[in-house]
């Protein structure tokens, strides 16, 4: 597999001096595939892209690309990014920065799990075996450790420790070739929050490996000085986004359950087809309303739109849909009216508590699968 290293720079002509020999003996030391260097750099007053253009002349696979203007880290990864797949053929990219702050005798660690199966390898100073600076002052500590904390409780996504490192390597196929780069929510720090979150969205299997973030080596710091806050709002941006959607989701969810138990009722009352039956009907005929609305509106941003698709992705929902139905049908009625006699009180009660839970069964199975490739 192809790796390219994204290292975004501005005034590091002395440490892209230092790294830029050591990071290619260390890669093709420990990684057996191709790799590639992508120096992005903010069109450095200190000479720093003339460095990187000197070393493209002594290695073939180095090279500069510059931003159109320093717009902040997280738009310098974005621009590498796009580079990377449309002019380079990456498979893997990897993120890290060129201040020493990532050790890269560390780079084919990450870029090996990535060829072992994982799809998203996080350089993590939060698990056994990494560290942050013991120099750091205790406010820096506290506001490190406890927005990795805040951010795990917030996001949901609780197998991950650091959300902020930015020691990283990301599968391109079916992962980041399917991120939407131009809706990137910080065009700073907080991007890796941002991306982290549409990986684990996109079912990135994840893995964190321990790293020893090191103290800054020399050049000017690419930390923005109101990272912290960008960082809680882009927390608070991401986790309202997936509210807004179950918001709407849970709308078209009552617009299926009057279809729904209206259909169920009447279907009782005017046919013999019985409780079941009329559960399972009501269900289907509800199912196929509630998919193009879902589709159209709940999550629109990801909607399918290629009519052929709507109807190839069908099954998959009418499966993930009549798990819960058939739950209610055949399992939780039946136990009702046993239990507590034939009535429909009794009937009606257990259908709403399958309804209950057929909701947040299918908003998480539908946002995994049906839903989930264009976040």
């Amino acid at each position: 597999m192809k790796a390219v290293i994204i290292i975004p720079t501005y005034n590091e002509r002395e440490n892209v001096q230092k790294l830029i020999p050591e990071l290619i003996t260390s890669v093709e030391a420990g990684y057996s595939g191709d790799f590639e260097v992508l120096i992005v750099d903010g069109n450095s007053p200190d000479g720093t892209g003339e460095v990187i253009q000197n070393f493209s002349k002594q290695y073939k696979n180095v090279h500069l690309l510059l931003e159109p203007e320093k717009r902040g880290l997280g738009a310098a990864y974005v621009y590498g990014f796009k580079h990377a797949m449309s002019e380079m053929g990456a498979d893997i990219i990897v993120e890290m920065d060129a201040d020493f702050q990532h050790n890269p005798q560390m780079v084919p660690v990450l870029l090996n799990e990535i060829e072992m199966g994982a799809d998203y390898v996080v350089g993590s100073r939060f698990v056994k075996g990494g560290s942050i600076p013991k120099e750091w002052s205790l406010k820096r500590k506290f506001l490190s450790i406890g927005g990795n904390i805040f951010s795990k409780l917030v996001l949901g996504i609780l197998n991950v420790n650091d959300f902020t490192s930015g020691f990283k390597a990301s599968r391109v196929k079916g992962f980041v070739d399917q991120l939407d780069l131009d809706n990137v929510l910080s065009q700073g720090f907080a991007y890796k929050i941002d991306l982290l979150f549409r990986m684990h969205r996109l079912g990135a299997k994840i893995k964190e490996v321990p790293i020893n973030f090191a103290l800054r080596d020399r050049g000017d710091s690419k930390m923005e000085k109101n990272n912290m806050l960008d960082s809680l709002r882009v927390v608070f941006a991401l986790r309202m986004r997936e509210l807004e959607r179950f918001i709407k989701f849970g709308l078209v969810g009552f617009l299926g359950f009057f279809s729904d138990i209206g259909l169920f009722n009447l279907f009782l009352w005017a046919t013999s087809l019985g409780e079941t039956r009329s559960s399972s009907l009501s269900g289907f005929i509800a199912i196929n309303v509630t998919y193009l609305f879902n589709n159209f509106w709940s999550f629109n941003k990801q909607k399918i739109s290629d009519p052929i698709k709507i109807l190839k992705k069908a099954p998959v929902y009418y499966v993930i849909s009549y798990i819960p139905i058939y739950f209610r049908s055949s399992v939780l009625i039946p136990l009702a009216l046993k239990t507590f006699g034939d009535s429909p009180f009794v009937s009606n009660t257990a259908f709403i508590m399958g309804v209950a839970v057929g909701l947040v069964w299918n908003f998480f199975f539908y946002s995994k699968i049906v839903w989930k490739n264009h976040d």
